[in-house]
């Protein structure tokens, strides 16, 4: 090997290791629990992710249904 050249050997155990704590269930868990740069935990976040779709839908209908009742009262009044 020349002066530039340097190689890297890591096994596998090197990648995420060392533990951090969840800011939602409060476990510590390994850092290949945990998506870069986040607080919670990978489980944590797709439980977070499977409850948004139901709220938008409510969202939505009842935007949906805001809507309509002001299209009807603008007809009826004639505003």
């Amino acid at each position: 090997m020349d002066g530039n050249a340097f190689s890297i050997i890591a096994s596998e155990d090197d990648f995420g290791s060392g533990f951090k704590e969840c800011t939602k269930c409060g476990e510590e868990k390994p850092l290949t629990e945990f998506h870069k740069g986040k607080v919670e935990c990978k489980m944590c976040r797709s439980t977070k992710s499977k409850t948004k779709p139901g709220k938008a839908r409510q969202d939505m209908v009842y935007r949906a249904m805001t809507d309509a009742a002001y299209r009807l009262l603008k007809e009826v009044t004639g505003l």
